[in-house]
């Protein structure tokens, strides 16, 4: 094959553009053969991988990427997608730490670090996560249902309830997803309610 230029970059992401990924993996391949510390082509090697579900190679072609420049949140945040999606939820951690730590202010990056947390089992730092990305973009319909079924999970009837209508509010397709167990929260908060209420006429009773 002749030399490959940054022409050959553009290409490749047009292929991807295309979901034309294998033709893109061939290109990207050769490139990074000849220009073995060109960040461009790992990071786009990378995310034609993911594409194809070939997570190995493309968790291979990020830590090319990453050993050449670690700094960068796109790439810490693909690689944190692909480990997610092999449950390896603590690796995946990992990755969007450090893609926050570049980026703060992404509300993406910190619905997904919910999704880990939650998945690790941490509902607390989940709903914590959840919060970080619901206030830096109010308008995200998906991390306020992220943080509503946290808060359903940790028993939280009534925050649940609250976000559950804000997430609805945002994007009502969600309500098949939502209603299910918004009833069951619901049905709760008023056995809970109807409690309270029976245990207050007791102590009035038993004071007189």
């Amino acid at each position: 094959m002749a030399h490959l230029s940054s022409r050959h970059i553009k290409e490749a992401v047009r292929y991807i553009e295309d979901n034309k990924f294998e033709e893109a993996i061939a290109i990207l391949k050769e490139f990074v053969k000849e220009n073995h510390s060109t960040i461009e082509g790992w990071y786009n090697l990378g995310v034609a991988y993911a594409m194809i579900e070939d997570h190995e190679g493309a968790i291979r072609s990020y830590d090319e990427a990453l050993a050449i420049d670690n700094g960068i949140f796109e790439i810490w945040f693909n690689k944190g997608a692909v480990l997610y999606e092999i449950a390896d939820f603590k690796a995946a951690k990992k990755c969007y730490e450090e893609a926050l730590s570049l980026r703060p202010d992404d509300a993406e990056a910190w619905n997904n670090l919910g999704n880990v947390y939650s998945r690790l089992g941490d509902g607390k730092n989940a709903i914590k996560a959840y919060t970080r990305a619901v206030l830096l973009d109010t308008e995200y319909a998906e991390a306020f249902y992220n943080k509503a079924s946290a808060h359903f999970i940790e028993e939280e009837y009534e925050q649940a309830v609250a976000y559950a209508n804000l997430a609805l509010g945002i994007d009502p397709e969600l309500a098949e997803r939502i209603q299910p167990w918004v009833q069951i929260a619901r049905k709760k908060l008023e056995a809970k309610r109807k409690h309270e209420e029976r245990s207050q006429k007791k102590k009035q009773r038993d004071s007189r």
